[in-house]
């Protein structure tokens, strides 16, 4: 996915345009909807869904995209990366239940008392575009370090975590005797989580 930002509609303000590679050429993630009502001069140009569709990039913003800042995302999975000394970092790819939801937060504990640092994950988007469905799945996954270079999961029934709702932050704090993970929402109030070990 490729990123454009520049002041396309002359108007002053900088637009930012999102793109992907289809059939070897860079067209719009954004619908004819969402970027006309960001750029009017869309709906003009692109009288029909039909021809905006059918449009690349090159197409709709011409030769303002030259002059355009310009950057790129090539891995979208939520990953690890562990910090291998002088060589820098090595990406390990977080299991497929980190996968289901956008990570926004994680704290990192050690849960089964082996002396690894587990990990828990949380994170959900409402405020999305009319053209986005909202990410909103059940948040929240308990991930047990393997103690070398990467998680396994555990399931929700096994540690009874189940975080709804628009899931914004986690936290880790010691109330007497109790460690507890906070979770807090957009909107709503904060839940607090009794952290237990769990047995292997």
């Amino acid at each position: 996915m490729k990123i454009y930002a520049n002041d396309f509609d002359n108007n002053g303000i900088n637009d930012v345009v999102l793109s992907k590679k289809y059939k070897g050429e860079y067209v719009p993630v954004r619908g004819r909807e969402c970027s006309s009502q960001q750029m009017p001069f869309i709906k003009e140009k692109f009288g029909t869904y039909s021809e905006f569709a059918n449009a690349t990039l090159s197409d709709i913003y011409g030769d303002e995209l030259s002059n355009a800042y310009e950057n790129e995302a090539t891995e979208f999975n939520s990953i690890l990366l562990l910090n291998t000394g002088e060589d820098g970092f090595e990406k390990k790819i977080l299991p497929i239940e980190a996968q289901q939801f956008p990570v926004m937060n994680s704290v990192f504990v050690d849960l089964n008392n082996d002396g690894y640092q587990d990990c828990i994950v949380a994170g959900n988007i409402y405020e999305t575009e009319v053209e986005t469905t909202r990410l909103d799945a059940i948040s929240g996954t308990v991930l047990i370090s393997n103690g070398n270079d990467g998680y396994k999961t555990l399931s929700n029934e096994r540690t009874g975590l189940y975080l709804g709702d628009n899931v914004k932050d986690l936290s880790l704090i010691n109330l007497g005797n109790m460690d507890l993970l906070l979770n807090s929402v957009n909107n709503n109030r904060l839940t607090a989580h009794k952290i237990v070990s769990i047995k292997q």
